[in-house]
């Protein structure tokens, strides 16, 4: 019982294998550069409501209570109240409007557009997200392959090594040709230990790429995959880029808060107009309680003070013009750097646009240069597996030389590296043709 309890912990503690769909998705609520870019964009958004809410209705309550102490004789500020206690409460529901004010259109319009950018920049940050944990996750299953390569060579080397010690033995070889295979067969097993050490390495590195916990393990596919990249006209990919891709939207946003901000300058100047309104109670009991007077008869008035309406409404409007006469050339000056900054901010959003042209250009001949090098990798490391097994053979029955077989098989192992680099490179360009037209992430 207590064993199967332990096997019980045991199962729920260790995590289930990721695939890489589910890796990426762990990524993109774990990764520290994805959660940093998305607190940037939840601030913005915070931003952008508090600097909309100027332009909207403000209605508040207030609930104010005055009490004061003061000598008889006084020329203060309570003079017109001459008595030494003096209380007032008030209660009220007041309400503002700005009708016209420029400034705050402005700031408001530049709060959207820096919205806009945290959005898209959050988007980029999660497209080059998705790149890393590829190349993490194909570069795992290369290095966990090389490591059934290396595996496959060290029992080659083997049977070479037992295909030599018997014709040694048989006096059909000499000495020098055992110690070499055992020679090959001991460097066979260091590349197997080195390469099951890179395949734990970018393990490990894989998972922290994911803000995984370091023990976290994938579950591989038995072979890389080859995706089918459509064709695709480049003019085609120029358009879909120049409409997605989030750094030409963060560059626009840039520019059109830099044109914005040349236009706050002048808002000081331009007309405020607002208009407020409050509805409420107040009563000033210490006036109430040194006036006490009976009630007077139904029908006769009433003057005393707790006789008297409480309640009030106030309503009005209030605007604004400043028209500065001396300003020592503080606008000016003020112009010229906002300009300034819209001719930079322009020419940032025009490389924008060169770069994106520049990136499909380069992504869409990587494909094509990847697709090819893949024919040929496929071809190259069959012809040298057979050329490999064929030298054994040979070399088994005396036919070769173990100079034919050993120089055989480092051509297959060099053909079988070069054909899973070119899997994972094409793999890895054709996301990033994606990430070139800004379709890699919706």
């Amino acid at each position: 019982m207590f064993a199967a309890l332990v096997l019980a912990a045991a199962t729920i503690a260790t995590p289930a294998p990721m695939t890489l769909a589910q890796a990426i998705d762990f990524a993109s609520t774990h990764n520290q550069q994805v959660l940093a870019a998305k607190a940037q964009w939840v601030e913005a958004g915070a931003s952008l409501a508090r600097d909309r809410s100027a332009q909207l209705p403000n209605v508040q309550a207030l609930a104010q209570n005055t009490m004061t102490r003061q000598t008889v004789i006084n020329t203060g500020q309570f003079n017109q109240i001459n008595q030494p206690y003096f209380s007032q409460n008030t209660a009220q529901v007041q309400a503002s409007q700005s009708l016209f004010n420029f400034g705050n259109e402005l700031v408001a319009n530049q709060a959207r557009h820096s919205y806009d950018a945290a959005a898209q920049n959050l988007r980029l940050v999660k497209e080059q997200m998705v790149i890393n944990v590829e190349t993490a996750f194909y570069g795992y299953v290369q290095n966990l392959q090389l490591a059934d390569l290396a595996r496959s060579d060290l029992a080659y080397q083997q049977t070479l090594y037992e295909i030599s010690d018997a014709s040694y033995r048989a006096g059909r070889v000499a000495g020098i040709d055992r110690l070499k295979a055992q020679v090959q067969r001991t460097s066979s097993e260091e590349s197997l230990a080195s390469a099951i050490a890179d395949a734990e390495d970018s393990r490990e590195n894989l998972a922290q790429t994911i803000g995984a916990d370091v023990g976290q393990q994938f579950a591989v596919p038995a072979s890389i995959p080859v995706p089918k990249v459509a064709t695709v006209d480049q003019k085609a990919l120029d358009a879909i880029a120049a409409a997605h891709r989030p750094d030409l939207a963060i560059a626009r946003d840039d520019l059109s808060n830099a044109v914005l901000a040349n236009g706050l300058v002048d808002a000081p100047n331009r007309p405020i107009v607002s208009l407020q309104g409050a509805v409420g109670n107040q009563a000033i009991p210490t006036n109430i309680g040194q006036n006490i007077q009976p009630p007077p008869p139904a029908g006769f008035g009433c003057n005393a003070p707790y006789c008297l309406p409480t309640h009030f409404y106030s309503i009005g409007i209030n605007s604004q013009l400043t028209l500065p006469l001396i300003d020592w050339g503080t606008l000016r000056s003020a112009h010229n750097g906002a300009k300034a900054t819209i001719v930079s901010q322009t020419a940032a959003f025009q490389a924008a646009e060169r770069q994106a042209v520049i990136d499909v250009d380069q992504a869409l001949r990587r494909v094509k240069v990847d697709d090819q090098n893949l024919t040929l990798a496929v071809q190259n490391a069959s012809v040298a597996k057979q050329t490999a097994q064929i030298a054994q053979l040979q070399y088994k029955v005396g036919l070769g030389s173990q100079l034919d077989v050993t120089s055989a098989e480092q051509t297959y192992l060099q053909a079988a590296k070069q054909l899973l680099a070119a899997q994972v490179g094409f793999v890895l360009s054709a996301d990033k043709l994606k990430l070139a037209t800004g379709t890699l992430v919706d």
